[in-house]
């Protein structure tokens, strides 16, 4: 696979789709900020450090959420694009294969967004929070906080978050990939074939047959896909107080902990199945482009 060439397709997304992506990522932080402009800030802690703090992480898992319901949204109709608005001949031309473009379009919007999403979502947490100091406290409130120690805390939140995204949709590659499959094959029909299967699998066939093996399959990726995100926050602290006699070293020592405890479950057979239908749907779909084309 060229480098250049995978670049080529990787910025072909960012171009056809990074209005799109700018609002999703952008415009919730501005909402927030306008609403704070014109509401009241209750609920945070008296402390500096918490009130600091709290905003910032809080910020990133919203805007990552928002991203991440948005590309849910996006994926099954990706699956058809280009055979939709008819431009599979023009990159049938190219000396690209179906795997690498599909490799691109993949890419771009599972895993480059929602990480770009950590980062902006951080970044405008730390305005945010400054906006809830100020609105709180006045400029003294501003001055009151903590801000390094803030940062020193947030910062190793925030990389085991975008570390545990990429984990998260390695345990996600199955569900995304089949249920692109479904909409690429089925078209419209896919919503109702999807539909009808789930409610075939996992709540007929277990009352009528007690037969549970899709359903617990389900169940356990969802888990994993869970907890790759974030297996153990409430380790760090139980409740905002505890948070001011947390350090950075104890921050680290959390994020590495958690994240490493979660890289020992993908040695799993829970795990090889899911990759292995993983295989499957991408393969379906390189199959479907080629028909198409």
């Amino acid at each position: 696979m060229s480098s250049s060439r995978f670049s080529t397709l990787l910025l072909r997304e960012w171009l056809q789709h990074k209005r799109g992506w700018l609002l999703t990522l952008v415009l919730p932080p501005v909402i927030f900020l306008v609403l704070l402009t014109f509401g009241e800030a209750h609920g945070l802690p008296d402390m500096p450090l918490a009130a600091g703090l709290l905003p910032v992480l809080m910020t990133m898992l919203v805007v990552l959420g928002i991203a991440a319901a948005s590309i849910g949204f996006q994926l099954p109709g990706l699956a058809r694009r280009d055979v939709q608005d008819r431009s599979i001949e023009f990159w049938l031309s190219l000396p690209a294969s179906h795997s690498e473009s599909l490799a691109a379009t993949l890419l771009a919007h599972v895993l480059l967004v929602p990480l770009a999403a950590v980062a902006l979502g951080f970044g405008a947490g730390f305005v945010i929070a400054a906006a809830f100091a100020v609105k709180m406290g006045g400029f003294a409130g501003l001055a009151a906080v903590p801000w390094g120690q803030v940062a020193a805390l947030a910062l190793p939140g925030a990389l085991r978050v975008a570390a545990g995204v990429v984990l998260a949709l390695v345990w996600a590659a199955p569900l995304i990939l089949l249920t692109m499959a479904a909409s690429a094959w089925f078209k419209r029909w896919s919503v109702a074939v999807i539909v009808g299967t789930l409610v075939l699998t996992c709540t007929i066939l277990p009352k009528i047959y007690d037969f549970v093996l899709v359903r617990d399959w389900l169940r356990a990726q969802t888990k994993g896909a869970w907890n790759a995100l974030l297996a153990n926050p409430q380790q760090l602290a139980d409740s905002p107080e505890q948070i001011a006699g947390i350090g950075s070293a104890s921050a680290w020592q959390w994020a590495i902990a958690d994240f490493v405890g979660e890289l020992h479950n993908l040695a799993s057979l829970q795990m090889l199945s899911g990759l292995t239908l993983a295989a499957l749907g991408f393969y379906l779909l390189v199959l479907r482009r080629q028909r198409a084309g």
